[in-house]
Formats: structure tokens, C-alpha cells, sequence
């Protein structure tokens, strides 16, 4: 799955937006250890001002001091749960997405775990670290899809129950990605990305 997905994202056209609007990074990391294939996520702590509580990737603000956006989502990561940089395989990049606000860009930064070392929440951003079994996310029958509008706009929210966590909006939508680049695809058609 690992070197389908590196190909993938090296041939497929990314959506670079190239506007003024602050950006931030997320990492994506897919563990692939000899053991059943999993996605690495967090649970936000609840006091934080921007999406609290919420299921997300590690990831934040693309800081000055970034080279680029892979450089933020590894230093993030490395901030947020201890994962150093020397773990990571970096695949590629996803599309870039506006937050539903648009306030923000986000870009996804694809990355294969061969080996997990010994992971830390950092406890005033990550509540919770997490996997989410790659067999899982591709079952149909496990999601949900409501109707989210915002100023006039209107488009599908996913949703995805696991382990008493729920993986939904913008985290979702880019694992929904991630899975539609793999042989095996993903569980159903997703439309184009908002924004």
C-alpha cells in the first residue's frame, strides 16, 4: 500500500492554492510496522481556542521559520506527540485546503511510520494519540454523512465513530483522500474538495 501510495501522490495534480490567506500543515502519518496497516491521530485538549476537542492530525501553523509546509508538519509532530523526524517517510502532499471558513489553508503531508517509537502527548495541545485500523476506514458501513451549510454554501460532513473518538470535517475528508490514492480506493466517491 505504502509505495502504491507514494506513486500516487507524485503522478496525481495537486491543488496548490497560491493565495495570501495563513497557512498551516498537518502530518498523516499511515503505520505500517509488519502489523495490521493504521492511521495516527489525536484528540485536541479541550481548553484550546481552535478546535478543541476535536479529532485531528498532528499539525498547526506553518511558522516563519518552516522551509515549507512538510517541514511545519514535522515539526509539529515532533512538538504535539514526540515523533521525531527520523521516523518519518514523507510520501507526498494532498490538495490544499481552505478551513470551512476559509480563514486558513491547510496542507496535508502524506507520511509511512515503518516503526513507532515511544509517543508523548504534549498535555496543553493533545488530549489523546490514537490509531484507527486501515481495514476499518474502508468499510462503508462504519461512516456517516450529514448535510453541513455555511454562509449560503452547502456541502457533505464525514463522519467516523472508532474506540469512543470521532473522526469528522477536514481530518476525515483528508483520510477519505488518502484511501481514494490506494489500490483498494475508498469506500465511496467523494466529491470535489470545497473552497
Amino acid at each position: 500500500m505504502i509505495e502504491t501510495l507514494r506513486e500516487a501522490l507524485a503522478r496525481r495534480s495537486r491543488r496548490a492554492l497560491p493565495d495570501a490567506r495563513p497557512r498551516a500543515a498537518v502530518l498523516v502519518p499511515i503505520i505500517e510496522d509488519g502489523g495490521a496497516p493504521r492511521l495516527l491521530l489525536t484528540r485536541r485538549t479541550t481548553h484550546l481556542s481552535s478546535h478543541g476537542g476535536q479529532v485531528a492530525f498532528p499539525g498547526g501553523r506553518v511558522d516563519p521559520g518552516d522551509a515549507d509546509a512538510t517541514d511545519a508538519a514535522l515539526r509539529e509532530a515532533f512538538e504535539e506527540v514526540a515523533l521525531p523526524r527520523a521516523f518519518v517517510d514523507v510520501l507526498g502532499l494532498l490538495d490544499d485546503f481552505p478551513t470551512v471558513r476559509g480563514e486558513m489553508l491547510v496542507t496535508p503531508v502524506v507520511a509511512h511510520l515503518a516503526e513507532v517509537p515511544p509517543l508523548r502527548a504534549e498535555p496543553g495541545e493533545v488530549a489523546r494519540i490514537f490509531t484507527i485500523p486501515i481495514v476499518e476506514l474502508r468499510r462503508a458501513d462504519r461512516w456517516r454523512v450529514q448535510d453541513y451549510e455555511e454562509s449560503g454554501r452547502r456541502w457533505p460532513i464525514y463522519l467516523f465513530d472508532h474506540d469512543g473518538e470521532t473522526l469528522w470535517g477536514l481530518s476525515a475528508y483528508i483520510t477519505l483522500q488518502v484511501l481514494a490514492l490506494t489500490e483498494e480506493g475508498a469506500p465511496f466517491t467523494l466529491p470535489p474538495p470545497w473552497g
